[in-house]
């Protein structure tokens, strides 16, 4: 009986999680910061676990901050959107299933994400995609 069930509640699990981006598998990968704190880029992340999540049909592999490569975009994005502060996010991920714009049996990487915030409050993911 407790196979049974077991069995159901895996089988379940699979159909919840079949039509939708599954991030919270991702390899998180942290460079050592100046700029922000462990917890600042954890946040970020957060943010975009969130969005990715309404990806159909894909597997986040990895998020990624790469210091150096955010710090030579985070100024232009912040001035673009009016923010105090940008940080750029690289991603990985796999497309699994149907997805009207992404490639099945894909993988992308160096995927970017840009978020903002004014100094202190919460980050605002503005786009996405390669850049």
């Amino acid at each position: 009986m407790k196979k049974i069930l077991a069995a159901i509640v895996a089988a379940a699990l699979v159909f919840c999680l079949s039509g939708c981006g599954i991030p919270f598998t991702a390899k998180k990968i942290i460079e050592d910061s100046d700029i922000y704190s462990k917890r600042d880029i954890e946040k970020a992340m957060n943010r975009v676990y969130s969005q990715f999540a309404l990806f159909e049909g894909c597997a986040l592999l990895e998020l990624e901050y790469d210091e150096e490569y955010s710090k030579e975009r985070m100024c232009d994005w912040a001035e673009n959107y009016g923010a105090d502060e940008a940080i750029v996010l690289l991603s990985k991920f796999y497309v699994y299933g149907e997805n009207g714009s992404l490639a099945q049996g894909e993988t992308y990487s160096k995927w970017n994400w840009v978020l903002v915030r004014d100094k202190g409050g919460f980050w605002e993911l503005k786009t996405w995609g390669y850049g």
